[in-house]
């Protein structure tokens, strides 16, 4: 009894070291939101119906004010995003504060783009090599079947962005009807997250196999309503957008934060810029907590003269610098004349598309948003946080390293020290025992060595470097493997059930339960897996239970195969 009870404490004590793995809470700052000042005069008022609201309940509002209201778009009806011209604001916010059918009610606001574009220079991209966007062009997938929705001036498909795949997108700005780019702001964003890269012209980008959702929110003056913001929002969320990308911002607005909290509940992982005001005071979205607000550096690493710091500030990327000799952050946009040239710009909002970027390059690998964001900030090269740089400086080769073969590697040997306990327990032979935990650590973390190869990304490489549950990832693309019955224990039943039989197939049964367990116990503690539809405690339940009916299946035909060597003695 002594043995076994010591292999009981020995799987306890594993168990109770994958929980032990997961991660404290990432350290947020936010800014606290401001009171706003809501004028005694007239003027545009912005409001947030509750969802699903109805004509009659646009009127029912219409009549309390006494004005008329109309949907800011067609496109944002569902989210029942409504404005008007009103005769005192600061009455109509007062009568609607608290009105059932009203969740934010506030005047309208103006946003501008952060970002000072000027003379086209070089093509010199140091910011795609401080951050270590080469390492995700050659050990990962570059964002394929990551959707990143660019709420800024629009987007256009000029040269060097002929590569990519560009969806057609929304405009909300009134009386233009296009998501094309009319000022350069946007599309200069859009090439730093997806540039068509290794194409011999031009210019590369962080995640060159990304799509591109253009929402058109600013004007050709780069800016644009907080309605119109909210609503380009709403729709980026609507159409599926994995990440949105907001390089604008000013004062607080509530319509835009309500926009943000319903993409994140979501799981739309939202960067923002912090803003250029040159000092303490991070503009808004930025400094919201449910965005990645981003500061900006100048390609000696340090804070870049115009950047905002201070609480909200979660992350520092390139921004450039226009006054160090090709400083800037270069990229392929329009002209203005109708065609397109290579021009640096400066800003955060030329940070922020990096952090989208590599946050497209970690979701395709599979990652799931909630721990895209806390694997980019674990990753950052920093020490703790701070006001400047929040965690630190963007680094994707640290972040891929962190969900890539430190993540396979950890599953590795979980997989393989769970089967070593079973079999132990079971007093299987050596043969068995060290055969099973291999398939095990195989099944559980891959060949995960495979991922440091640079031809991982093709043929049988791709699925051997990655253990089996990620394998839909590869074949399907990366929503597939958050598919809750792929998320189980039902490959290990199908395998003992088919293979259970006989001996040699018990060994790859056993190796197949306990791997998918280990990876299960490992995705639940870690959240690094999150089954479709099945967020926070009910995706780390259904996690958790899977694992433990993969432990108790192992368990069985560990003693199958025990009883089967002693017959055959």
């Amino acid at each position: 009894m002594g043995v076994k009870f010591s292999n009981l404490a020995g799987i306890t004590a594993l168990v109770g070291l994958v929980v032990a793995l997961g991660p404290s809470a990432v350290e947020r700052t936010e800014a606290p939101v401001p009171l706003v000042a809501v004028p005694d005069a007239g003027g545009t008022l912005v409001v947030d119906l509750v969802d699903g609201s109805s004509e009659a309940d646009l009127e029912e509002i219409e009549a309390l004010l006494g004005v008329n209201l109309d949907w800011t778009h067609p496109l944002s009806v569902d989210e029942a995003l409504a404005q008007g011209t009103v005769f005192d604001l600061d009455d109509a916010v007062a009568l609607l504060a608290d009105h059932r059918l009203v969740e934010v009610v506030e005047p309208e606001m103006q946003m501008g783009a952060f970002a000072w574009p000027n003379d086209p220079l070089y093509d010199k991209q140091w910011n795609l090599r401080a951050m270590g966007a080469p390492d995700g062009w050659t050990a990962t997938r570059k964002g394929e079947g990551i959707v990143v929705a660019v709420i800024d001036t629009g987007v256009s498909q000029i040269e060097d962005l002929k590569g990519t795949n560009v969806l057609k997108g929304a405009s909300f700005v009134p009386g233009n009807p296009s998501s094309a780019d009319d000022q350069g702001h946007g599309t200069h964003v859009a090439g730093t997250i997806a540039q068509t890269t290794h194409n011999g012209i031009g210019v590369a980008g962080v995640a060159p196999e990304a799509t591109i959702l253009p929402v058109k929110v600013l004007s050709k003056y780069g800016f644009g309503s907080s309605a119109w913001i909210a609503a380009g929002i709403d729709y980026a969320d609507d159409e599926g957008a994995d990440v949105i990308n907001l390089s604008l911002g000013g004062s607080y607005s509530a319509v835009i934060h309500n926009a943000i909290k319903k993409a994140r509940k979501n799981g739309t992982i939202v960067v923002a810029a912090a803003g250029n005001s040159g000092k303490k005071g991070v503009g808004y979205p930025g400094a919201l907590k449910e965005t990645i607000g981003v500061s900006a550096t100048g390609p000696d690493g340090s804070l870049a003269f115009y950047s905002s710091w201070g609480p909200g500030v979660d992350i520092a990327a390139p921004g450039g610098d226009r006054n160090v000799k090709d400083g800037g952050i270069l990229q392929n946009t329009v002209d203005g004349k109708g065609g397109s040239h290579y021009v640096e710009y400066q800003g955060t909002s030329m940070a922020a598309p990096h952090v989208a970027g590599a946050a497209a390059v970690l979701l395709s690998h599979g990652v799931p948003a909630d721990a895209v964001e806390r694997v980019l900030l674990d990753s950052a090269h920093g020490d703790g946080w701070n006001e400047k740089i929040g965690h630190g400086h963007l680094n994707l080769a640290a972040a891929l390293g962190a969900s890539v073969q430190k993540f396979g590697g950890i599953r590795f040997v979980l997989g393989t020290l769970f089967v070593l306990l079973v079999t132990q327990l079971a007093s299987n032979r050596s043969s068995f025992r060290f055969g099973a935990a291999a398939i095990a650590g195989v099944v559980a973390g891959g060949a995960f060595v495979f991922s440091w190869l640079p031809f991982v990304d093709t043929g049988v490489f791709a699925l051997l470097s990655r253990g089996l549950l990620e394998w839909p990832s590869v074949l399907l693309g990366p929503a597939w493997m958050h598919f809750p019955l792929w998320l189980s224990a039902g490959i290990p039943l199908l395998a003992a059930l088919a293979l259970g039989g006989f001996r040699s197939g018990r060994m790859v049964a056993l190796g197949v339960s306990g791997g998918v367990g280990a990876h299960l116990l490992h995705g639940a503690a870690t959240g690094t897996l999150e089954p479709w539809l099945l967020s926070g405690v009910l995706g780390t339940s259904w996690l958790s239970v899977n694992a433990a009916v993969c432990l108790l299946l192992a368990l069985s035909i560990a003693g199958s195969e025990k009883i089967q060597e002693e017959g055959g003695r």
